[in-house]
């Protein structure tokens, strides 16, 4: 083999071996590139100072209050015939004695004071409870009935004959049965009882009017979270239109159809009513309605306030917040609400440091 063709064959193979190694190595670096994790930028956390301020903090929570008012029977009937005219709103109607609540073949229906429903046509020479409650409407109207003493003597059989004049009747000296009708107490609100309209058939007996069943009845369902904090007291204002009424929790219940914790509610401050004279506007007699409501987890609390994300904690559960210098002040959290913290331990007009986190470059 001549020098020549010895040269050519080792450069080949040198050649080929460097095309080799440099592939390898381009393998090893591709390799390793792909195995390492990508950079990530980490969260910067950095230091800024905020002034204590002079604030308000209160956790409220927004429920639709339900609202029933239970309603019974009131007054006898004591007319047959035709209903011609219903002088309540099925919505419920203030009456007060003397007012007429209905007509039956166009003969009035008065309301009065009373505990003995009328049963009978009152006339002359009568004497019982009726006739006594007969005697004291009389009176409060204006006739003079003579003495209240449940005997319809002359005395009361003139005020009758008055008091019919009054509405167009005649003067027969009787009060035919079904012109009263009795109810406990007046003023009352009256409603129609269920599927009480002009132009029904009625009867002696039947159930007209129905008046309400003590106050209304206020209620919510509670959120399942917030029922281990919903306790006796809570107070709970409630929007009826223009009207705010103010009530408190009483209680913890389960519905019985649900199983749903109910909060049922209370006057506040020991008022007799929710809501008052203004019920009617708000709630029918025997109806159920749904009313805006606030429940006041914590009341509002004023003081010293402070960013929550300022306030840390030690090992043993202390709350502090690092002032400006550097100093940990201890604070007790009256309330939070919403980022912001009302505490005790630093005064308004105090710079403390609030821990602020940034994304990464």
């Amino acid at each position: 083999m001549d020098l020549g063709t010895s040269r050519s064959k080792w450069l080949a193979v040198a050649a080929w071996s460097l095309t080799v190694l440099l592939a390898a190595g381009a393998g090893w670096w591709a390799a390793t590139v792909a195995t390492q994790p990508p950079a990530v930028a980490l969260p910067q956390t950095t230091a800024t100072t905020v002034e204590v301020v002079d604030g308000k903090v209160a956790v409220t929570q927004a429920y639709g209050i339900d609202v029933s008012w239970p309603a019974s029977p009131l007054g006898t009937n004591g007319y047959s015939g035709t209903l011609t005219q219903l002088d309540v709103e099925a919505s419920g109607s203030t009456l007060d004695s003397g007012d007429v609540a209905y007509s039956v073949n166009l003969e009035p229906a008065v309301v009065a004071v009373g505990n003995v429903p009328a049963f009978r046509t009152m006339r002359s020479g009568d004497k019982g409870a009726d006739i006594t409650q007969l005697q004291q409407f009389l009176k409060a109207e204006g006739y003079n009935p003579g003495k209240i003493n449940g005997t319809f003597g002359k005395s009361t059989l003139d005020a009758v004959n008055r008091w019919s004049a009054k509405l167009g009747k005649p003067k027969d000296g009787t009060v035919p049965l079904g012109r009263l009708v009795f109810v406990p107490s007046l003023p009352a609100q009256l409603a129609p009882a269920t599927d009480v309209r002009v132009g029904i058939r009625v009867e002696p007996g039947a159930e007209i009017l129905v008046g309400p069943s003590g106050e209304p009845q206020f209620s919510f369902r509670v959120l399942p979270e917030d029922v281990a904090r919903t306790t006796e007291g809570m107070p709970v204002t409630v929007t009826a239109g223009s009207n705010t009424w103010q009530a408190e929790v009483s209680g913890l219940a389960e519905d019985p159809e649900t199983g749903a914790t109910i909060a049922v509610l209370r006057p506040a401050g020991g008022s007799e009513s929710i809501c008052g004279d203004d019920c009617a506007a708000a709630v029918a007699v025997g109806g159920k309605t749904v009313l805006p409501g606030t429940l006041v987890i914590t009341p509002e609390t004023s003081g010293p306030q402070v960013p929550t994300a300022a306030i840390g904690a030690d090992a043993s559960g202390a709350t502090f917040v690092t002032m400006e210098g550097g100093e940990r002040r201890p604070v007790a959290v009256e309330a939070s609400s919403d980022g912001a913290s009302i505490v005790t331990g630093v005064n308004v007009g105090d710079r403390i440091l609030v821990a602020v986190v940034t994304s990464g470059e």
